[in-house]
């Protein structure tokens, strides 16, 4: 009943309506609902069963603060009750996020997603075979690229990549001379994953795969090389800001830098807009669902002829709507939250501690071109979550070391 439940979560966490007809308005409420009746009976079953015990570490400890101060933003917020209804599912994606880590092992919960996101992937290519109206975009600049059962290209292509990562990183099952099926399987869904990953025209589902694998090779590499890549990477910081830095040109659209130009298809427009009023909301921000109200939506398209109100980057969104506590708050519980893996990636030799790398990972570099961490139901900034609280228990398990808090032992149910 736990795993059918996780799987639930991570479903509706997949599901993305079609906002944009009447029936699609309604049924992103009814996911919202469905949403946090589910957390809800996750984290009831989870007190229940284990109690309330949250580990003090600082991966934790900051990682709670942050959401938590997200949530609160809402009390000097503009953005009225579309704030607090913000913040509520905030508050329940955090406490299901620890509901489940106590739940579940890492080792237990990773499946259970990868089969959620396969299943999720075929399903997309084959409503664009069939569907074509449904699975393939049309608006403008996006005609032909796949969306399939996403809401848009870009989630297309950011699961294909989590799917391709997790093939390569998941352990095979079987005997090792029985495997010919499992190895024909992964061929399969990674056929699909790169068919969907390609045809979506995703850059930054393409980034995402190129910086999981990446992690995955990172990850599988002898401890010395580890080192040497990790202080090569330390010492060459200072050379490259130094030689980044004066070709940095920032225009309406595009980004360049060392000669070569990055169309970030008016993300760069949207980022100066909001950073040019933070002003006197430095401190604090303007609050969860603070910032895009409708006379500053109104303002903007007055000024550049069109508005969307989503600053395409993580980072940017935290920093305006939780001004530099909030973007303190965040980059404290990602500095935990990598040097955990990085002490312990090198050291154990897991693949589903390697994949959860991956996966960290890309999340922490997709925010740069896409907003996941302002999306408290997207199926990216849950999993960021429960990958993030599930890791201190299970780092603890698998090296033998008692974790103070209670949560090195989860109880163990089979997924």
């Amino acid at each position: 009943m736990e795993s059918f439940a996780l799987y639930a979560l991570f479903i509706l966490s997949l599901w993305a309506p079609d906002v944009t007809t009447a029936f699609g308005a309604k049924a992103e409420l009814l996911k919202y609902a469905l949403f946090l009746a589910a957390s809800g009976l996750i984290i009831v079953h989870s007190y229940r069963t284990r109690g309330l015990t949250v580990s003090l570490a600082g991966d934790w400890t900051f990682l709670i603060a942050f959401l938590s101060y997200t949530a609160l933003s809402a009390f000097w917020s503009e953005g009225s009750t579309n704030a607090f209804i913000k913040a509520m599912l905030v508050l329940s994606a955090m406490l299901v996020s620890i509901a489940i880590a106590r739940m579940k092992r890492m080792d237990e919960i990773l499946p259970i997603l990868y089969r959620c996101l396969v299943v999720f992937v075929v399903l997309s290519l084959i409503v664009v075979i069939l569907f074509p109206g449904r699975g393939i975009e049309t608006g403008w600049e996006l005609e032909g690229d796949w969306r399939g059962i996403a809401g848009q290209k870009n989630g297309l292509g950011y699961i294909s990549a989590l799917v391709l990562v997790a093939t390569l990183a998941l352990p095979l099952s079987g005997k090792p001379g029985q495997r010919w099926g499992a190895w024909l399987s992964r061929l399969a869904i990674m056929s699909v994953a790169a068919i969907c990953l390609v045809n979506s025209g995703s850059r930054g589902g393409l980034l995402a795969a190129g910086v999981g694998i990446g992690s995955i090779v990172l990850a599988h590499l002898p401890r010395v090389m580890q080192r040497v890549v990790f202080l090569v990477s330390i010492a060459l910081v200072v050379p490259l800001v130094n030689l980044i830095v004066p070709t940095l040109e920032l225009t309406a659209d595009k980004i360049g830098v060392l000669g070569t130009t990055i169309n970030t298809s008016n993300r760069t427009t949207l980022w100066f807009y909001g950073l040019d009023q933070l002003g006197h909301r430095m401190l604090l921000g303007f609050g969860i669902e603070g910032f895009w109200t409708p006379e500053r939506i109104q303002a903007f398209k007055d000024i550049y002829g069109w508005v969307l109100d989503n600053f395409h980057n993580g980072y940017i969104t935290i920093l305006i709507g939780g001004g530099i506590v909030g973007i303190l708050l965040l980059l404290l519980a990602i500095l935990f939250i990598v040097l955990l893996f990085m002490v312990s990636i090198g050291n154990l030799r897991d693949p589903y501690l390697t994949l959860a790398f991956g996966y960290t990972n890309m999340f922490l570099v997709g925010n740069l071109v896409e907003n996941e961490l302002g999306r408290s139901t997207s199926p990216q900034f849950i999993m960021f979550l429960i990958l993030a609280f599930a890791l201190r228990p299970y780092v603890s398990r698998i090296a033998g070391v008692p974790d103070a808090s209670g949560l090195a032992h989860p109880k163990a149910v089979p997924a």
